[in-house]
């Protein structure tokens, strides 16, 4: 295993109508066999900042170090980095044992150590009854591990992931997260896992790292970037619904707080030590993030309220997805699917002081 830390990483692109910087003094410090996910969206820099890692692509600028020493001018192999794509890339000509096994006798390794380290890698990925089929044989879910085994196969110092569920239907991604995790847990490998889906970096991740303009917008575990996201971007891109957004202007008079949204009928009150800071930077409007998951239909001891008519109903099985109006402002709740109001409808709505988020105007930085 390894401590991989980037300091200040730069890639650069030349191209015909000017250099594309592909990610900007990037920062990172992943530690001794915990898994980070690198997420964002096409584009953002987290494919380049992980073929950077491995060594498949060259640094610009900045150090890239393993367990503290500098890996910039290492090969892949002598970096010991183990890699599987989103696409399988299995030999179809050889079986699955085969397929296992190949890495090692690219290297040297005896046949009885081979088959050992097969038979080890089966039983953790549990296909043990697959290991005589070969590769057109196998479902989408099979042939994914497949690929995972034969990188795990290597033993290598970190664990490299990319996209690796993407091509995988809504069940098998659903095992294969419970799989990933559970090699992980037993492995305690550092694992660096790049993916466009929220919901995988979340569900697998330790620490996420969150990336868009080819810059870290902001690195935490789960509940930092969900509950204190750095800013208006990660506090969209985090969480489905996405975070509503609401332009407000500030109306305090000493005591209470209170957000009046532009255009609209509705005011949000922020919670103390969020309108203290509203108050410390002289704020006159801000931007409200409030999301869908914390608007709901019922009413609990000291829930504030707001009023809104509901234009759709979305029903999704476990919950549905009202998408409301007030005025001008447009905003959407997550409520029961048991709540049978319809277009056109007034629906009251509750939110607890404290779940409203609060952003300034201009830089969209969150406000603490």
């Amino acid at each position: 295993m390894a401590r991989v830390t980037l300091d200040k990483v730069n890639k650069i692109y030349p191209s015909r109508h000017g250099d594309v910087h592909a990610v900007q003094d990037l920062d990172l410090a992943i530690e001794d066999g915990e898994f980070v996910a690198l997420l964002g969206p096409s584009g953002c820099g987290k494919t380049s900042t992980l073929r950077m890692i491995v060594g498949l692509e060259a640094i610009s600028g900045g150090v890239i170090a393993f367990d503290g020493q500098p890996v910039n001018d290492q090969t892949p192999e002598q970096r010991n980095v183990a890699m599987a794509f989103e696409t399988y890339a299995l030999y179809p000509t050889f079986t699955v044992a085969q397929n296992l096994a190949f890495p090692l006798e690219v290297k040297g390794v005896d046949k009885a150590t081979r088959d050992e380290k097969v038979a080890e890698v089966a039983r953790l990925l549990r296909i043990e009854p697959i290991l005589d089929s070969f590769p057109r044989q196998l479902s989408g879910g099979q042939q994914q591990r497949v690929s995972l085994g034969r990188a795990l196969i290597r033993d290598p110092a970190v664990f490299i992931l990319d996209e690796v569920m993407s091509h995988l239907d809504a069940h098998l991604k659903f095992q294969m997260l419970f799989e990933l995790k559970r090699i992980h847990q037993t492995l305690e490998r550092t694992i660096v896992y790049v993916t466009h889906d929220q919901m995988e970096a979340l569900a697998l991740a330790d620490r996420v790292a969150v990336m868009s303009d080819a810059k870290l917008q902001q690195f935490g575990d789960r509940d930092t970037l969900y509950d204190r996201p750095a800013n208006t971007f990660v506090a969209g891109f985090i969480g489905e619904p996405p975070t509503n957004f609401l332009e407000a202007e500030v109306r305090d008079d000493g005591t209470t707080m209170r957000l009046t949204i532009r255009d609209a009928s509705a005011a949000f009150v922020p919670d103390g030590p969020r309108a203290a800071a509203i108050r410390d930077q002289g704020l006159r409007t801000v931007i409200v993030g409030i999301r869908p998951q914390n608007l709901h239909v019922r009413h609990d001891e000291g829930d504030e309220q707001i009023t809104a008519t509901v234009e759709i109903n979305e029903y999704q099985g476990e919950h549905s997805i009202l998408s409301l109006r007030d005025g001008a402002a447009e905003f959407r709740a997550m409520v029961p699917p048991s709540v049978k109001t319809g277009e056109g409808e007034t629906i009251d709505l509750s939110y607890r002081s404290r779940d409203v988020m609060v952003f300034h105007p201009e830089t969209e930085v969150f406000i603490s």
